[in-house]
C-alpha cells in the first residue's frame, strides 16, 4: 500500500513536472520565433508582432518564478506544514493565472493578425497555456490521474526497492541485458572526424521534442528523436552519438533505466544530459552517480543548455582524440618494437664504426714521445672526450724547424664531429706538408675543402680554428677561437681575444677578408695556454662554471712547474670542481712553456 503521504508527494512532485513542462514550451517556442525574425531581420517590419511575443515570453518568466516560489519553497519540506493540492492551488491560482490570461490575449491577437508562418508555433503556445489553465482548474481530475500514473511515476521518484522490483517485472529490461564479453566493439578508435555532432533527443512529450529538434537544427547540428528508452537503446545501438538529451519520466524504460544501460555497456563515453522537470537534490545527485554529465531542469534556458552542450561535445571530442591516440601509441609501440630488433643488428655495426672512428681520433693526437723530441718548448697535450667520439681537435707538427699548434672545437660529438675532427687534421697536415706557410692562405683554403666535403656528406657542422707557429720565441696567431692564456715567468698574465683573428670553418665559401694575424714574444718561463671552451663551461653539481678566471688562476699558481705539472695541476682543479658531476662536453688542454 502507498501512504496518503507518499501519494502526495508524487502528485505534487506530477504537478510541477506538468507545469514545468507547459511553462519549457511557451518559453520555448516564444524565443525560437524571436530568433528566427532577427535572423531574417524582420524585427522593425514585424516589431507589434516582436512586442507581443516578447510579452508571451515576460508572462512565461512570471508564471515559472510563481510556481518556483510555491512548489520549490523550504515550506514544503516542513513537517509542521500539511499543505494539500487544492491549498497549493489556490496559492498558484492568485499568481499565476492573470499571466496564463495575458498570454491567451497575445497569441489570439498574433493568429488574428496573419502572420500564418508562425501559426503553427503560436497554436503549441496556446494549447501548452491552456493546459497551465487546466492544471490549476478546480475541475481537474486528480483520482483519474492518480489511477493511471501515480505508481509509475512513484517508483521513479522514491523507494529503491520498488524500483528494483519493477525493473524485475520488466520483460524489456531482458531485452537488453548483455555481456562485457560479448558486446560487438564499435569503431570507437578511428580518428575522429570533421562533422556536425549528432545529437539524441529521448523525451515523450512531442512538442518538447519539436522544440529542442528546432533550436538545435538552427545550431546546425544533426538531431534524431525519439519517445521512449527502448527506442532510444535501438538507436544508440544501430548509429553513432556524440551527444544525448535525456528526459527522467517516460512509460516503459525511463531515463534512469536508460542511464543504467550505458553506464556499463560500451557506450558509456556518450555524454548525457538529463532535461526534466524534477530538480529535487536526489535526482541530481542520482543522475550524476549513474554517469550523466549534466542536469538541466525545465524550463531550461537555451542560451544555457547551448553552452552545456558545447561543453560535452568538447570533452567528447577529447575522449574520441585520445582514444584515438591511444590506438595509433598501441600501433606505434607495435613498430617500435620491430625497429628495436632491427636497430640492435644495427647498434652492433654502428659500435663498430665508433670504435674505429675512436681508434683512428686517438692515433692522429699527437704522441707524448713526439712532443718530447721538441728542443725550444716544454709541450703537453690532453683531451678527454664527452662521448666516444668527440668534436675537439688539437695538433702539434714539425717543419722545416717551425712547430705548428692548432686547436678547434667542431660543433656536436659523435661519429659525424669525429670525422671531420680527422678532415681538419688531415688537411692541415697536407697543407704545411706542401709548404704553405702564410697562415690566412692556409685557414681559407682548409674552410674550402671542409666547405666541400660536407656538402657530399650533407653534414652541417662547423668549427671554431686557431693556428699557432712557433719559432724561436715568436709565436704567430690566426684563426677565431677562445682567449690565449699567456702567463709570464714574473706573475703577468695576459688574455689574447681571438674574435678578430678569424672567421668559423664551414660557414662561407671565402674567409681570406676575415682572417687576421698577431704576433707574440715568449721569454724563458712564459707559458701559453689553449683550450676548448669544455674547460671553461664544466659545471659542479650545482650549476657553477669552472671558468676562465679559474683557469687562469691555476695557470698562475703553478708557473712554476713544468708544462706535464700544470697540465696535472689544472685537470685536477678541474675534476675537484664537477665533483664527479657529467662531463657534457669535450675536455682538450695545450699548453706550451717557453725554456
Amino acid at each position: 500500500m502507498i501512504s496518503n503521504i507518499e501519494i502526495t508527494t508524487s502528485l505534487l512532485a506530477f504537478w510541477r513536472h506538468e507545469l514545468y513542462a507547459s511553462i519549457n514550451i511557451i518559453q520555448g517556442y516564444s524565443n525560437l520565433i524571436l530568433e528566427e525574425l532577427e535572423d531574417q531581420g524582420n524585427l522593425l517590419e514585424y516589431e507589434e508582432m516582436a512586442r507581443a511575443v516578447s510579452s508571451i515570453h515576460r508572462s512565461s518568466e512570471a508564471i515559472h518564478q510563481s510556481v518556483s516560489k510555491v512548489l520549490d519553497s523550504k515550506i514544503l519540506n516542513d513537517t509542521k506544514h500539511n499543505h494539500s493540492i487544492v491549498s497549493l492551488r489556490h496559492l498558484l491560482e492568485v499568481e499565476i493565472l492573470p499571466n496564463i490570461d495575458r498570454i491567451n490575449l497575445d497569441v489570439q491577437q498574433l493568429l488574428e493578425d496573419g502572420h500564418t508562418e508562425f501559426n503553427s508555433d503560436l497554436e503549441k503556445i496556446k494549447a501548452s497555456n491552456q493546459t497551465l489553465g487546466n492544471l490549476l482548474s478546480k475541475d481537474f481530475n486528480w483520482t483519474d490521474f492518480f489511477s493511471k500514473d501515480i505508481r509509475n511515476h512513484h517508483s521513479v521518484t522514491d523507494s529503491v526497492e520498488k524500483q528494483k522490483k519493477i525493473d524485475q517485472n520488466k520483460s524489456t529490461l531482458n531485452d537488453i541485458e548483455f555481456s562485457l564479453n560479448t558486446i560487438k566493439q564499435d569503431d570507437y578508435s578511428r580518428e575522429p572526424e570533421r562533422y556536425n555532432a549528432h545529437i539524441l533527443i529521448v523525451d515523450n512529450n512531442k512538442s518538447n521534442q519539436e522544440l529542442l529538434y528546432r533550436q538545435l537544427e538552427r545550431e546546425q547540428y544533426i538531431v534524431d528523436t525519439v519517445e521512449s528508452g527502448e527506442k532510444a537503446i535501438q538507436l544508440i545501438e544501430s548509429q553513432r552519438y556524440d551527444l544525448i538529451l535525456l528526459d527522467i519520466i517516460m512509460p516503459g524504460l525511463n531515463g534512469y533505466q536508460v542511464l543504467r544501460y550505458l553506464k556499463y555497456s560500451q557506450w558509456q563515453n556518450i555524454p548525457v544530459i538529463m532535461i526534466s522537470s524534477l530538480n529535487e537534490i536526489d535526482s541530481i545527485t542520482k543522475c550524476i552517480e549513474m554517469g550523466a554529465e549534466d542536469y538541466l531542469p525545465k524550463p531550461f534556458n537555451f542560451t544555457l543548455l547551448r553552452a552545456r552542450i558545447d561543453a560535452c561535445l568538447e570533452k567528447k571530442k577529447l575522449r574520441d582524440q585520445e582514444s584515438f591516440f591511444i590506438s595509433q601509441l598501441a600501433t606505434a609501440n607495435k613498430e617500435i618494437a620491430e625497429l628495436n630488433n632491427q636497430l640492435k643488428t644495427e647498434n652492433v655495426r654502428l659500435s663498430t664504426e665508433l670504435e674505429i672512428t675512436r681508434r683512428l681520433q686517438k692515433l692522429i693526437l699527437p704522441r707524448e714521445a713526439e712532443l718530447k723530441k721538441i728542443e725550444d718548448v716544454d709541450i703537453v697535450g690532453f683531451m678527454e672526450p664527452a662521448e666516444e667520439v668527440g668534436g675537439d681537435y688539437y695538433d702539434v707538427h714539425q717543419h722545416n724547424g717551425k712547430i705548428n699548434i692548432s686547436i678547434g672545437d667542431i660543433t656536436g660529438h659523435g661519429l659525424e664531429s669525429g670525422l671531420l675532427m680527422i678532415m681538419v687534421q688531415t688537411a692541415i697536415r697536407t697543407l704545411i706538408e706542401n709548404n704553405e706557410t702564410d697562415q690566412k692562405k692556409l685557414l681559407n683554403t682548409l674552410n674550402q675543402v671542409i666547405i666541400n666535403n660536407s656538402k657530399r656528406i650533407e653534414s652541417e657542422r662547423n668549427l671554431s680554428l686557431s693556428l699557432i707557429n712557433y719559432s724561436k720565441g715568436k709565436l704567430h696567431i690566426s684563426g677565431q677561437h677562445e682567449d690565449i692564456i699567456i702567463v709570464r715567468a714574473d706573475g703577468n698574465l695576459e688574455r689574447i681575444d681571438t674574435t678578430y683573428l678569424g672567421f668559423p670553418i664551414g660557414l662561407e665559401e671565402n674567409i681570406e677578408c676575415f682572417i687576421g694575424q698577431i704576433q707574440i714574444s715568449l721569454e724563458s718561463g712564459d707559458i701559453m695556454v689553449l683550450y676548448t671552451d669544455g674547460i671553461t663551461e664544466a659545471e659542479s653539481k650545482d650549476g657553477q662554471q669552472y671558468g676562465i678566471d679559474r683557469l687562469c688562476n691555476s695557470v698562475y699558481k703553478n708557473r712554476i712547474h713544468s708544462a706535464k705539472n700544470i697540465k696535472k695541476e689544472i685537470i685536477s682543479d678541474l675534476m675537484k670542481h664537477i665533483d664527479g658531476n657529467k662531463i657534457l662536453d669535450d675536455l682538450t688542454l695545450v699548453i706550451l712553456k717557453q725554456k
